[in-house]
């Protein structure tokens, strides 16, 4: 009988032993952050064509649609325009900037008329309408760190609120 309960207790064992090397992507996944999966979710629609007033993954956006279909993907639900999505979140400081916070720009003035997704290393990824697309700029570039208006973190307010 003794011998039946150890051969049990090491079949258990095996069985949780092969799981995590049969299936480490399983558990991987399990890690993956949620600023993780929207920096791939926001990856996925580079080279996007920008088209003002859009917000189609197939004829293109423009950069506050990019932005509401990025956290779409990860059922994180935001305004549609940059004018409101910058009252969204809590206000973060540029040197504290994490992967998933949105980033504005104004051309003049308090009122944002550009937004992107920070994806990390002083980078962000937005559509852009000169590029005619979606790309990933550094935010030094001299228009863009001229232009700084603010940023807002989001996914960790959408999260203290059960929507993600």
């Amino acid at each position: 009988m003794q011998r039946q309960y150890i051969m049990i207790l090491f079949l258990a064992l095996a069985l949780l032993l092969s799981k995590a090397v049969c299936f480490p992507e399983e558990s991987a996944r399990a890690s993956q952050t949620v600023r993780y999966k929207l920096a791939k979710a926001a990856r996925t629609f580079l080279g996007l064509p920008y088209r003002w007033g859009g917000m189609s993954e197939r004829r293109g956006a423009d950069c506050s649609g990019l932005v509401k279909m990025i956290f779409a993907k990860l059922h994180v639900e935001l305004p549609r325009t940059s004018r409101e999505q910058i009252q969204s979140g809590q206000e973060v400081p540029l040197d504290n900037l994490e992967t998933g916070d949105l980033v504005f720009f104004s051309s003049g003035g308090d009122t944002p008329t550009h937004v992107g997704v920070y994806i990390g290393n002083h980078q962000f990824l937005h559509a852009e309408k000169k590029a005619g697309r979606v790309i990933i700029t550094d935010l030094s570039q001299p228009w863009y760190a001229e232009r700084f208006l603010g940023a807002r973190r989001v996914v960790d307010v959408a999260k203290d609120n059960g929507r993600t």
